[in-house]
């Protein structure tokens, strides 16, 4: 098969004019303006003759089923398994990326592959006994026609639906893009405009942006820092994104906090202390989040807690959890857990 073979006609987008050919990208800020048989910036967006395609859309290439804990989802249907999916590209381009190998390239590498419509990954997670789906691994913005049609499907199935971003998606069509999803888990990568566009590619207003449109439409929300030594761990931007993080989506939001490994272009910086992340979750705690979990490195206590008795709602250990309180604790409080019990 040629690439031909795998277009899939795009919605968000608009024509630039009838001589060029030139197509405007609308999916997400970077607004990319795109000549014929060229790609946007994810690498997986392409104008043919005039007209927009994606190229992701059917072919994921990366199928497994794990943990909903691993996404990380703490708080939306602990102990579950979650069918995930992932394709290439990204709309980001993070020197500091731990999926590199699918994220920072396109198709041009896997000339063939196996196709998947979106009735087939519905099926096939029933079959595995789900009823979670993720989409992950990537950047799900940048195969957003799959994930949409994947959703709706699901959704008709009585299953729910999970998206794991970096949150880099124009604000007019998240409404419409993610209707039929349920769950997020976003990426704040830093608490800064001038690390996203060093380190990431993006400008920063948007992720906030999205962060708060999720929690205004009551989606469930989950957010996650990566900490980079040197890079986003001073104390003083820390303590503003998790200002920020209480006062726009509350105290109520969990928190992940995870350790930096070197990888892809950062193959030589220094690794995430585990005393780091411990002193950045003390200071998420003292400023009055109520949850949060530390992510990816060993001997930490990441249990669940009440936040007005401390009694203890979910034991973990790794991605082995035991549900000790559903639903409302034995303090009377109201258990801030999506489904807690099977």
């Amino acid at each position: 098969m040629n690439s031909s073979d795998y277009l899939h006609r795009a919605d968000w987008w608009s024509p630039l004019d009838d001589v060029t050919k030139r197509v405007k990208c609308t999916l997400c800020p970077h607004q990319c303006i795109i000549a014929p048989d060229h790609y946007g910036r994810c690498k997986v967006r392409k104008n043919s003759d005039g007209i927009l395609y994606s190229v992701s859309y059917g072919r994921p290439v990366a199928l497994h089923v794990d943990p909903v804990e691993k996404k990380p989802l703490y708080h939306f249907y602990p102990g579950e398994s979650v069918y995930s999916i992932g394709t290439m590209g990204c709309n980001l381009s993070c020197d500091f990326c731990q999926n590199w190998t699918i994220s920072q390239a396109g198709y041009d590498k896997i000339p063939s592959s196996e196709t998947y419509s979106p009735e087939d990954i519905v099926r096939l997670t029933g079959e595995a006994g789900l009823r979670l789906i993720a989409f992950t691994y990537n950047e799900p913005t940048v195969y957003a026609e799959y994930m949409r049609d994947i959703a709706r499907i699901a959704v008709e199935k009585g299953m729910k639906t999970i998206s794991v971003t970096n949150g880099y998606v124009s604000a007019d069509i998240i409404p419409e893009l993610y209707e039929n999803v349920h769950a997020f888990n976003i990426d704040l990568k830093a608490f800064s405009d001038s690390f996203y566009r060093k380190y990431t590619g993006a400008s920063f207003s948007e992720i906030l942006e999205t962060i708060k449109t999720i929690h205004t439409l009551k989606k469930h929300l989950e957010i996650t820092t990566l900490i980079i030594p040197g890079l986003n761990d001073s104390r003083e931007e820390l303590r503003h994104a998790f200002e920020w993080i209480l006062q726009n989506t509350g105290e109520l939001t969990p928190l992940h906090l995870s350790a930096f490994y070197p990888g892809y272009k950062r193959q030589y910086h220094a690794p995430t202390s585990p005393e780091t992340l411990v002193k950045a979750r003390e200071l998420a705690l003292d400023i009055g989040l109520k949850y949060v979990y530390i992510g990816n490195v060993s001997g930490v206590d990441n249990s669940t807690y009440c936040p007005d008795c401390h009694a203890r709602i979910i034991n973990r250990h790794s991605y082995r959890i035991q549900v000790e309180q559903e639903r409302v604790c034995s303090c009377g409080r109201l258990i801030d857990i999506v489904n807690p019990g099977k």
